[in-house]
């Protein structure tokens, strides 16, 4: 089974990596180190990935939110 990292877009991944806020950019990659689901991850760390993404809260679906549609990358397997 893939890590959540592995299964998150690449591009949400070097925003992620990238951000100026040391801890909190450590404290994502490696809770997105440790997890293989999307429903492992609070809301706050969520939101965490938003914000270094540059996600706009109020352009995100209730899916997206509940489902991670927007930053996962599609499985068609």
């Amino acid at each position: 089974m893939k890590t959540l990292l592995e299964q998150i877009k690449p591009e949400i991944v070097q925003s992620i990596k990238t951000n100026k806020y040391k801890f909190t950019r450590e404290v994502i990659l490696a809770k997105l180190e440790s997890c293989e689901f999307y429903s492992q991850l609070t809301i706050g760390e969520i939101q965490s990935i938003y914000e270094m993404s540059g996600i706009k809260g109020l352009r995100v679906s209730s899916w997206d939110l509940r489902y991670g549609d927007n930053i996962l990358i599609e499985d068609h397997d």
